[in-house]
């Protein structure tokens, strides 16, 4: 069997197989293994305040997603504006393109390579799909297979049934919502656009090294106040 037949096979199994609800976590999964990565994760909607991540496989690539968000660049980010897959190798002299997500990068999970894949089955970005490696080997499999298993995922990702469906995404698209929230919140305290508030939620999560959603729920529970 070729190498994108297989891949297909996959895919399909476990969108046949798996209960809908760990479908994001088995996908996750298949991709780090078809790779040959330590770590995937699954982002949509990168590109608004509406981002999420569907799933990661491990704690490592939870954060590295998580600092995306805090710091609005890295390669995940640029991967999904260029619609074109973003390779990036995050040693001692990290990465001029973003430079705070490569210093905190290296801060928090130490050099690795990051790989990204933009999710466009139909042409337009929709999401990304994105692998990491922490001895800076090589991905079992080329770019353009890579590739086609990213848009291969998007075709899964958009057959799936509603997210209202799938209990344990909810709960992510839930956490995100506290984020919504607390920036709404921020905009009133301080009378700004909700661009700024986010930013500004950003910024405190990045000088505490919190996580964006933890500093959002200090906001939504009134112990933290931006006009003080």
């Amino acid at each position: 069997m070729d190498t994108r037949a297989a891949i297909l096979a996959r895919l399909i199994e476990v969108s046949t197989a798996e209960p809908a609800r760990r479908r994001p976590d088995q996908l996750g999964s298949i991709c780090r293994d078809l790779l040959g990565a330590d770590g995937t994760s699954i982002t949509i909607d990168n590109s608004t305040m509406n981002r999420v991540v569907l799933t990661a496989t491990d704690p490592m690539a939870a954060r590295l997603e998580d600092l995306e968000d805090v710091l609005g660049e890295g390669p995940c980010h640029h991967a999904y504006a260029s619609a074109q897959p973003v390779a990036t190798w995050l040693g001692n002299d990290g990465d001029r393109r973003w430079p705070e997500f490569t210093r905190s990068a290296l801060d928090v999970v130490g050099p690795v390579t990051i790989r990204c894949f933009p999710i466009h089955p139909a042409g337009q970005p929709f999401g990304v799909l994105s692998s990491y490696v922490a001895d800076g080997r090589a991905l079992v499999e080329g770019e353009a297979t890579a590739q086609f298993l990213a848009d291969a995922l998007g075709v899964t990702l958009l057959r799936e049934p509603p997210i209202s469906d799938w209990p344990d995404v909810w709960d992510l698209w839930s956490s995100q919502a506290v984020v919504h929230q607390a920036t709404g919140m921020i905009a009133d305290q301080l009378d700004v656009p909700t661009e700024d508030a986010l930013a500004l939620l950003r910024a405190r999560a990045y000088a505490d090294d919190e996580l964006l959603t933890e500093v959002a729920q200090y906001v939504v529970g009134r112990e933290l106040h931006f006009d003080s």
